[in-house]
């Protein structure tokens, strides 16, 4: 299923179907969500992970300081499961309906509009694990770990603190930010991925390619580098390209 999913993600990111079939196809591969099983956890277990979905839409997250876990304004759907806050924009669901107007060129499935924005305000230092399908996200001030996997979307993430782990197929990531402990990655799969590292960054680069192109760029560096250290090296980051472009930029 998941091969099917890529493929249609990928026509979707081409312009060979709309974004309101490729809702639909998706639809179609997903079996019915077997029924919620109660657990012992009470409900107010602290927040201590925050989990972001996001499929054909527009979502935001900002850290911010003054909220304990996360809080999101727009259409989207939340649940707890453990200590794990999820939040999902999707328009996909088990009853999807479509609603066409023109000559506006509106969309809207399950009263879901395409275009609508989800904007969530989150504790920066709480871990955050996002997943974006053929939609646009924007990542700022963040301080904690970052997991974000972008399929046939766009992603950008400004001003990071903690280890990230990117992955993109089919898509783009654009990040600035700061590596200065930990293991971080970059996996990109037919797509483009740019990383500007702040000037304190102190970490050990690593890059492999097959059939793409990794370039790390900065004063001193020498043409076609694959081992690089920043600083004193105290963080990792390990970066694998398929048929894509990775494009690192250091002090």
């Amino acid at each position: 299923m998941k091969d099917l999913q890529r493929e249609i993600l990928i026509q979707v990111a081409a312009g060979t179907i709309s974004a309101e079939e490729g809702a639909v196809r998706l639809e179609a591969l997903e079996s019915p969500a077997p029924a919620s099983i109660a657990t012992d956890s009470p409900a107010s277990e602290a927040v201590r992970h925050v989990k972001v979905v996001s499929r054909f839409g527009n979502t935001e997250i900002v850290g911010d300081p003054s909220v304990t876990s996360a809080v999101a304004d727009g259409p989207h759907r939340a649940r707890q499961d453990g200590d794990t806050l999820v939040i999902e924009q999707s328009p996909v669901n088990e009853d999807t309906s479509f609603e066409f107007s023109r000559p506006q060129a509106r969309v809207v499935v399950n009263g879901f509009e395409f275009g609508r924005r989800l904007a969530i305000r989150m504790n920066p230092s709480l871990p955050l694990t996002t997943n974006v399908q053929a939609g646009n996200l924007r990542m700022q001030g963040l301080n904690g770990p970052i997991v974000a996997e972008v399929q046939a979307g766009n992603c950008k993430v400004g001003e990071f603190r903690g280890p990230i782990n990117l992955s993109v197929m089919a898509g783009n990531i654009d990040a600035y930010g700061r590596i200065d402990s930990g293991k971080s990655s970059i996996r990109c799969e037919m797509g483009q991925v740019k990383v500007s590292l702040a000037r304190d960054s102190s970490v050990r680069i690593n890059a492999r390619t097959t059939m793409g192109k990794v370039a790390i760029e900065g004063d001193g560096i020498k043409r076609d580098s694959r081992d690089v250290t920043v600083g004193t090296g105290a963080g990792t980051l390990d970066l694998e390209c398929t048929m894509g472009n990775i494009k690192v930029s250091v002090p």
